[in-house]
């Protein structure tokens, strides 16, 4: 993996990439959780998504949102950082042409634009929420767009976060028509703070796209 610099509408963003060896490899974007609480592309649930795609064969890039660390500008609103989300990606399949399948995974907030993303980006192929924030519950942004995904929650996250999982579940497969796996980690909280939890989760995690991946049933 390497160190890389993306020219973004705000400046440059700071971002890690590795490049499969495998020819036309799938691809993914890694999206962090808010950076008004402290999340980064190099924090430990971040970086934990980003092994789980890597050790599986994908080219995958993790990167810091406007303002936050080494990337310029200001932290920004929800629509700046969708554009640096954008920018992104194009980065990645401009790089990757021969690539036909993209996925995208996010943490707590990152959750929600992974979502938001995928409105957008009809050639996203998969997506994994982890841990995705309650308090975010505008989902009238969604149609439908068949596709499926891996929702990630710690059974430690609370009752509120285990009804806000099967909220979303419900929301996404009527008005998205999508299909919605659900995984909760034993003992885990929302930020997987003990090492076998995160350790669950990313297994947990590359197994689910391995397999996904591998039968070739994304639409």
């Amino acid at each position: 993996m390497v160190d890389v610099i993306i020219t973004g509408e705000s400046g440059k963003l700071h971002a890690v990439y590795h490049k499969s060896e495998q020819e036309a490899a799938p691809l993914a974007v890694i999206l962090s959780g808010s950076p008004r609480q402290k999340c980064h592309m190099n924090d430990r649930v971040s970086y934990a998504m980003f092994r789980a795609f890597m050790d599986i064969g994908f080219s995958v890039v993790r990167f810091n949102y406007r303002g936050v660390n080494d990337s310029e500008g200001s932290i920004g609103t929800t629509a700046e950082n969708m554009l640096d989300i954008a920018t992104v990606i194009d980065w990645i399949q401009n790089k990757n042409e021969d690539s036909d399948k993209i996925w995208l995974a996010g943490h707590q907030l990152g959750a929600w634009y992974v979502l938001q993303a995928m409105m957008r980006r009809p050639e996203i192929s998969g997506f994994a929420l982890v841990s995705p924030d309650p308090s975010v519950s505008d989902f009238g942004f969604l149609s439908p767009r068949p596709n499926r995904g891996l929702l990630l929650q710690g059974m430690n996250e609370g009752d509120e976060a285990t009804a806000f999982g099967v909220h979303l579940t419900q929301v996404l497969k009527k008005q998205a028509q999508i299909d919605l796996e659900t995984i909760r980690v034993k003992n885990a909280d929302c930020n997987y703070s003990q090492a076998p939890d995160l350790r669950q989760m990313y297994n947990d995690l590359k197994a689910y796209v391995g397999r996904e991946n591998s039968d070739d049933k994304l639409l």
